[in-house]
């Protein structure tokens, strides 16, 4: 997916909740106008973006038109990622507990590609920019920087120079698991890597699946309904001071450059997939166990400025 759409709305996560009283009721349509608001800034830094990219004119650098959203997708975006009044309700104790939420995932079938937006098959009920979540900044993301995403039945976790550790603790009320849970100690324990190759092989052995303790821990699942799940997403940042930006800047390069716009974290989320709809969504409820400041990967003299993935599987999302 081009760079040029790295912006896409990050949406705050109760926009989806139906509250049940009129005071519920403002502070989502408050939440919705800010959302609103934020949707526009980003549509804007997309296009400036698009302006300066465009303005480089050189061959690998093709630049897709930037996508529009008009009044009316923007509103079936939101009322369809408005979770169900049950939902909320259910979890309603938990959500107050703090560090807390609640949203729906939709599936992405490659919907969205350089050329075209398909709105046929499986891309008939797509709904753009919800397929992509980040729990360090709160809200959708673009596939670049998400914590996880959902594209062809698969929960994955492998965004650009990020490490997503996934595990499922079974259907375990999500209210009754701590820390000291047993399937959360490989998780805790996990060491960030400091350079490109330490990465590389963790996230090499993570995409086949590491087995510890009972629990299989891995950067992909198929996720199931009523079942309960942990994820560590690291969002490394770099050790380096990047070259400045020039017409012979690259792709990879200009990447790390835009780094610098997202939240970077190393986080540790629990989460339980409370419904699947007709649809294909997931309705998530979570809450967030640990943050940390984020670890950074220093690249040795004369290397590239490259992501360590064994292979660029966050591309095709």
């Amino acid at each position: 997916m081009p760079l040029l759409i790295t912006f896409v709305a990050v949406v705050g996560v109760h926009s989806q909740v139906g509250p049940p009283d009129n005071r519920r009721e403002q502070q989502r349509l408050d939440t919705e106008r800010k959302i609103e608001a934020e949707r526009e800034l980003r549509m804007r830094q997309m296009r400036e973006l698009d302006t300066r990219m465009k303005a480089m004119n050189q061959p690998d650098r093709s630049v897709p038109a930037t996508p529009t959203i008009d009044k009316e997708t923007s509103e079936r975006i939101r009322l369809a990622r408005r979770v169900e009044a049950a939902d909320f309700n259910r979890y309603s104790e938990f959500l107050n507990t703090g560090k807390t939420g609640i949203f729906k995932l939709f599936p992405d079938y490659d919907c969205v590609t350089k050329d075209v937006v398909r709105t046929d098959g499986d891309c008939k009920n797509f709904v753009f920019a919800s397929s992509s979540f980040s729990f360090r900044s709160g809200g959708y993301i673009h596939p670049y920087y998400h914590d996880f995403g959902f594209n062809h039945g698969e929960i994955y976790s492998n965004a650009f120079f990020s490490q997503g550790i996934l595990a499922s603790l079974g259907d375990m009320p999500i209210e009754s698991v701590t820390p000291t849970h047993e399937g959360l100690k490989f998780i805790f324990d996990f060491q960030p890597a400091s350079d490109p190759d330490g990465a590389r092989k963790s996230a090499a052995r993570l995409k086949d699946g590491i087995e510890s303790g009972g629990f299989n821990y891995s950067s992909h699942f198929l996720p199931v309904e009523n079942a309960t799940y942990v994820l560590r997403s690291i969002a490394y940042d770099i050790a380096n001071a990047l070259p400045a930006v020039t017409e012979t800047t690259s792709m990879s390069e200009l990447r790390f450059h835009t780094l610098a716009r997202d939240k970077r974290a190393d986080v540790i989320i629990l989460f339980r997939i409370v419904r699947k709809g007709p649809d294909g969504s997931l309705t998530i409820v979570w809450k967030e166990l640990d943050r940390k400041e984020a670890p950074k990967i220093k690249f040795s003299k004369g290397d590239k400025f490259v992501d360590f993935k064994p292979d660029l599987a966050q591309s095709q999302h």
